[in-house]
């Protein structure tokens, strides 16, 4: 499988980037236009995120760590999904700055 990988610099303590990206991953599941499903969140001590689910018939899955000074976040995309891999990685960082902001 193809994999993805975003950073986003930040200046903020991990933890305070860690709680922000949870609150905001509550909200983008409720205004998104595209059909989401089978969406499986686990978060660690850390702030760390595993994910997986499945939108527009992709199954799509990988880790989020919230670093010092950067949120790092990797994963794998089906084959069929390849042509899309740069918007997927621009969608995913612009979401990223917005709920750390």
């Amino acid at each position: 499988m193809p994999n993805f990988s975003v950073q986003v610099p930040h200046d903020e303590e991990p933890a305070i980037v860690a709680e922000r990206l949870r609150e905001f991953s509550q909200k983008v599941r409720s205004m998104t236009t595209i059909t989401v499903t089978e969406i499986v969140e686990v978060w660690d001590e850390h702030g760390n995120l595993d994910f997986s689910f499945k939108a527009m018939g992709f199954s799509i899955s990988g880790r989020m760590e919230s670093r010092v000074a950067v949120v790092h976040v990797q994963g794998s995309l089906p084959f069929a999904a390849l042509p899309f891999r740069g918007a997927i990685e621009r969608e995913v960082a612009a979401k990223i700055r917005e709920a750390i902001s």
